[in-house]
């Protein structure tokens, strides 16, 4: 099956399926996606897809100044997709890494601040009506990153296999800066903004956080307030 999908200036649109879970099943295709912003998806870009995923969910994790773009909520919220949006991030830290010519994504941090609203999103795809589902950030590896760690820990897939698939996302992240050097929004010299990388060993720090300070992802979640029949549903819903 098709991993990823690429879009004209949307980045690291990937369905999560086809990896092994420890029970011995796999991740479900055509299930669930990750993603950039899919709002700068075109409109035949979207009935594209649409063609072959009829999608009744996205989740945005786009902090509120993001998601109010002006160019709004993109052709893939409409008539049968519901839109659910849990803002999260600052926008300003790409702009301060770029400044700085540093960057921390502090991975951990999000995951541990944000614990209730992982917690409210693994309750909704608990649920069989919210699929087919997509979530998304910006440019999709943060946020998105983290949310996708977790669901793969839920389901049990190895720690390899999540830190790879994370770091398949810096395919996207090259295509990106090509085309902002090729508009001229980044000099041939100059260097590009550190915050369009995707820092695998940050990822690996926040993986071993779950594990160690909470004892995994599916007792990270039961913390708060996820049940034992949610778990279940979930990973009935996204293992074949």
């Amino acid at each position: 099956m098709q991993r990823r999908f690429e879009f004209e200036q949307v980045y690291n649109f990937r369905d999560m399926g086809g990896y092994a879970a420890s029970d011995g099943r796999t991740v479900r295709w055509r299930r669930l996606f990750r993603s950039g912003e899919p709002q700068r998806l075109s409109e035949a870009e979207a009935q594209q897809l649409r063609g072959e995923v009829e999608l009744a969910t996205v989740i945005d994790l786009r902090s509120e100044g993001e998601a109010d773009h002006p160019r709004g909520l993109g052709p893939l919220v409409g008539d049968g997709v519901s839109r659910h949006h849990f803002p999260m991030g600052d926008p300003r830290s790409k702009y301060a890494a770029r400044e700085s010519g540093a960057w921390d994504p502090h991975y951990d941090h999000l995951l541990e601040e944000r614990g209730d609203e992982w917690a409210t999103i693994i309750r909704l795809l608990s649920d069989e009506a919210a699929y087919p589902a997509v979530f998304h950030c910006v440019t999709g590896k943060d946020r998105t990153g983290v949310l996708a760690s977790l669901i793969y820990g839920v389901l049990g897939v190895d720690e390899q296999t999540i830190l790879d698939d994370f770091g398949m996302s810096q395919l996207g992240m090259d295509r990106l800066v090509s085309d902002l050097r090729g508009r001229g929004k980044i000099g041939a010299d100059e260097q590009a903004n550190p915050a369009l990388g995707v820092p695998v060993p940050a990822m690996e720090q926040m993986l071993e956080v779950l594990r160690t300070r909470h004892g995994g992802a599916v007792d990270f979640l039961r913390a708060r307030g996820v049940s034992d029949d949610e778990l279940q549903r979930l990973t009935d819903l996204l293992l074949e």
